[in-house]
């Protein structure tokens, strides 16, 4: 029996982890990712896309051949309205000035480091 593999399938903010085994065929990782996200989408809805060779760049997954364990897979979706499939657009977080601040005032001063005294 072989091992399961797990990918990362990313939209804007959304990253959903799926586990897919090696001898499911793109309809079923398909299947797999529009269960996990309960919405209403089919298979013929929903295309699967990679890393293209530039930044910023994607290219259509044809197979599950190539996807590894920890991979990145973005979706898009076919957009009735525009007649199109949708472009890759992910939301990156960003910290806000707020928490920063508290990162920064959260981390120990080098006198605080170490065994205090009695």
């Amino acid at each position: 029996m072989s091992k399961p593999t797990y990918i990362r399938a990313k939209r804007e903010t959304t990253t959903l982890f799926l586990c897919i085994e090696p001898k499911d065929t793109l309809e079923q990782v398909k299947t797999k990712l529009c269960q996990a996200l309960d919405n209403k989408k089919t298979n013929d809805e929903v295309r699967l896309l990679v890393d293209g060779k530039n930044k910023g760049d994607y290219s259509e997954l044809e197979n599950t051949k190539a996807l590894e364990n920890n991979l990145i897979v973005y979706y898009v979706y076919f957009d009735t309205n525009e007649g199109q499939w949708e472009n890759v657009h992910i939301v990156e977080p960003v910290l806000d000035e707020d928490m920063m601040d508290e990162d920064e005032a959260s981390t120990p001063n080098k006198k605080e480091k170490g065994k205090g005294r009695a």
